[in-house]
């Protein structure tokens, strides 16, 4: 939430009377997530923020990599795509870019006026910095294993056995360490007990869904279905698919669904002390 909420601020501030009009020939290493774009209202184009994880001023040699740092670029919606396929993620790129006038402690912010080389090399002090960024993160821990950090969606994640031997995907926040010690515990208690909180999830998905379903039914005076041999269908043919732990917000997303069974999938929220909310059906 903290994110998209520093996007959305970082989308509204954009002016871009506020970039000096001089021009400086500066390398970035592109992060991960690399481009986030936003409407404009006044002209019907795409605000595009270029996410980095650090830049090098080639004329004094200078090196930041503490700040956030943004290149913005205002294009064309059919764009997008070209330049998503010409700047690539974790790449190191040289860009022409207007600097802001005023930078501060904790952010740095450019204004993207030409790309000069988008697959840089020639740099070792990027290089090296790229490099090191790109070496897999693990947070382990002694009873579920190793969690690879996916920089994508900032979490740790792994592929996990459930219950009758199926595999399914876990993952939780990369955020401060007491909170990512507690979403693994929250974890660790749920696969100690996989079948049995495998059971109550499936059941509770299946006695809202049935008891929503047969009240529509009965409203437009169609035929209900039997409570007993829905949520028996449902248990026997409805897998576990995801556990997503989002602990800073205190929120745990579950996914059930077989595709050879239905397209949709079910998703039900809850909390870190295994309470559910209501179920619902998505085709996502």
């Amino acid at each position: 939430f903290k994110i998209k909420l520093w996007i959305f601020i970082m989308f509204y501030l954009q002016k871009e009377s506020e970039f000096l009009e001089e021009y400086k020939d500066i390398i970035f290493i592109i992060g991960s997530p690399d481009f986030f774009g936003a409407g404009i209202q006044d002209d019907n184009k795409l605000n595009v923020l270029i996410m980095c994880i650090a830049y090098k001023d080639i004329e004094t040699g200078y090196i930041e990599k503490d700040k956030k740092i943004v290149v913005r670029m205002k294009i064309k919606r059919n764009e997008l795509d070209y330049y998503k396929n010409i700047i690539k993620r974790e790449s190191i790129v040289k860009l022409k870019v207007r600097c802001e006038k005023e930078q501060g402690d904790k952010l740095a912010e450019f204004l993207l006026a030409d790309i000069i080389d988008n697959n840089y090399k020639k740099d070792e002090d990027l290089n090296s910095m790229l490099e090191e960024y790109l070496k897999p993160v693990y947070y382990n821990d002694a009873i579920l294993g190793d969690f690879l950090y996916n920089r994508t969606v900032a979490s740790f994640d792994k592929e996990l056995e459930w219950v009758n031997n199926k595999k399914i995907l876990v993952a939780f926040d990369d955020s401060t360490e007491s909170d990512k010690n507690r979403a693994v515990s929250f974890l660790r208690d749920i696969f100690l007990n996989k079948e049995k909180f495998d059971k109550k999830v499936k059941e509770y998905c299946a006695m809202r869904i049935i008891k929503e379903g047969n009240n529509v039914s009965a409203k437009n005076s169609r035929n209900t279905i039997d409570d007993e041999i829905f949520i028996k269908e449902f248990m026997s043919k409805i897998d576990f698919l995801e556990i997503i732990v989002h602990e800073m917000d205190d929120y745990v997303n579950y996914r059930l669904g077989n595709k050879q069974f239905s397209k949709m999938d079910i998703i039900v929220g809850g909390d870190l002390n295994g309470n559910l909310l209501d179920p619902y059906i998505t085709p996502f």
